[in-house]
């Protein structure tokens, strides 16, 4: 774990320092590490289950297990690694919600004039994590050219402590251009903001933040999520996670045709393919319009010229 810590995030290495105690050394702790068996691995995952152990909790303590031991053998401690002879469990991926373009309208229009009307507008329009959106400053936006720096989130810490960090990974650090009505949204935000921050004295606290509390602070997310639900269900919307908003954004640009790099970019994966394996449905979509627009562009008109 102390050399792990050295190369992931803080809150990362505390997941996997819980993983290890609570769920790998009360089973293996006491064994030497040349006894370890891929049998004894394969056992220990049965007692998770037993346990009442999702499958999430016993791939990571897979994840975990599988990183010490080959720590083991870097250091000539192991010959090889017996977690390379386990297979670790299969987790399905969570099925998440999107909205329709029509549905998507619904909603703006009743969460118009509620506390954050900005907040869910800014997540169609851009696609940006909860986190992202929470940790922005005034400062990252650039009117001028219409662009949004996105280079931090706000993170939830032990001891329910909020802090804002770096993005998760370098592609998460990414210019988003924005549009207009976006950039006007915005302007009257800050204008409601400057409000609030008068009318708090010297209770308000500044740190910047395009989201903020009434007095400057951390948004509270229970409060956004609370907000969220009693829009959509106002709206007559089904109740879809704060998350969904980002599924929901890039699936209609997918569905739109745009490239799948500009996107991918926008959204802030890692590589094009990650976007195309979690928003394969909706890229299927755009193919089927695809068809028929090349199928219009390229057959004849028959022209009767009698």
């Amino acid at each position: 774990m102390e050399s792990k810590a050295l190369s992931i995030r803080p809150p990362t290495a505390r997941g996997y320092r819980g993983t290890a105690e609570r769920d790998i050394l009360p089973f293996l702790g006491k064994m030497r590490l040349q006894q370890i068996l891929p049998s004894h691995i394969n056992q220990l995952y049965a007692r998770l289950k037993e346990d009442g152990r999702g499958a999430r909790m016993i791939q990571l303590a897979h994840v975990v297990h599988h990183i010490a031991l080959e720590q083991a053998v870097r250091e000539g401690l192991l010959g090889r690694n017996p977690a390379d002879a386990v297979q670790g469990p299969k987790v399905e991926r969570t099925e998440f919600q999107i909205l329709t373009e029509e549905q998507v309208r619904q909603f703006l229009i009743g969460a118009a004039s509620t506390p954050y009307e900005t907040l869910f507008y800014l997540a169609l329009a851009t696609g940006m994590r909860k986190g992202e959106l929470l940790g922005l400053k005034w400062a990252d936006l650039d009117p001028g050219k219409g662009i949004l720096h996105v280079q931090r989130q706000l993170q939830q810490l032990p001891g329910m402590r909020f802090s804002l960090v770096p993005t998760k990974t370098k592609a998460g650090r990414r210019d988003i251009k924005l549009g207009q009505e976006t950039l006007r949204r915005l302007s009257v935000h800050k204008l409601r903001q400057e409000s609030a921050k008068a009318a708090a004295g010297n209770q308000w606290q500044e740190n910047d933040l395009i989201f903020s509390s009434s007095n400057g602070t951390f948004l509270d997310r229970t409060k956004v999520i609370r907000e969220l639900k009693k829009v959509l269900k106002n709206a007559g919307l089904p109740s879809i996670r704060f998350h969904d908003l980002r599924h929901t954004s890039i699936s209609i640009l997918l569905e739109m045709g745009l490239p799948v790099n500009t996107v991918q970019q926008r959204s802030g994966h890692s590589k094009p393919s990650v976007t195309t394996d979690i928003y394969g449905h909706a890229m299927a979509r755009s193919q089927d319009e695809a068809a028929q627009k090349i199928e219009a562009v390229i057959t004849p008109i028959a022209v009767d010229l009698q």
